[in-house]
């Protein structure tokens, strides 16, 4: 079925771009809670502290031990709520690393953006001659368009390099300027504005 796009263009994502937008997608939707959690635990942590050294002052090693095992139990969470946004962006990054550059096609319509995967990274597709190289070469299929719906949970954040296209809270998008020109960055900044 042939779609009536405003507009249609392939694109690639760089390695280095990918790492920005997901720092600034950290920024807006991860951070914040993850440094209220932060701030909570080591709150408690103090709270387990203070309660545990003053108002059981004279209790038995076992409950010194129980407020002890506690307060290490809080500054473990509040240290993890604190390092797991990096780290999950370092795995992240690395596995988009790895990808390489596959070719994306961004179609706008009404209401509506398609983001589908065109092609596989050119850089990793070596050619064999006959008896050389693998056996088999398993081609994976191309994964479906994902269809965006511009509704009220849709957000279009613009940055210098790139627009972030954030459907919902728990899903980014990366969408290059590069290669776009200016009719087609405004196509795309109406979309992030006519919900």
């Amino acid at each position: 079925m042939e779609e009536n796009y405003k507009l249609e263009k392939e694109y690639t994502i760089p390695y280095s771009l990918f790492r920005d937008a997901y720092r600034d997608y950290q920024k807006l939707y991860v951070f914040p809670k993850s440094r209220i959690k932060t701030v909570l635990l080591a709150v408690l942590a103090l709270v387990i502290l203070c309660v545990g050294s003053t108002v059981f002052e004279d209790s038995g090693v076992k409950v010194k031990y129980i407020f002890y095992l506690l307060f290490m139990g809080s500054c473990a969470l509040a240290f993890k709520s604190w390092h797991d946004p990096n780290k999950i962006r370092d795995n992240l990054v690395k596995s988009v690393q790895a990808l390489g550059e596959p070719v994306y096609k961004i179609g706008v319509g009404d209401g509506f953006i398609d983001i589908s995967t065109v092609s596989d990274d050119p850089s990793t597709d070596i050619e064999y001659e006959e008896g050389e190289g693998p056996a088999e070469v398993e081609d994976d299929p191309l994964p479906e368009k994902t269809r965006i719906k511009v509704d009220e949970s849709f957000k279009l954040h613009e940055y210098d390099d790139y627009f972030l296209i954030v459907p919902d809270a728990a899903m980014l998008y990366v969408l290059p300027k590069k290669g776009f020109n200016e009719s087609e960055t405004e196509i795309i900044r109406k979309i992030g504005k006519g919900k």
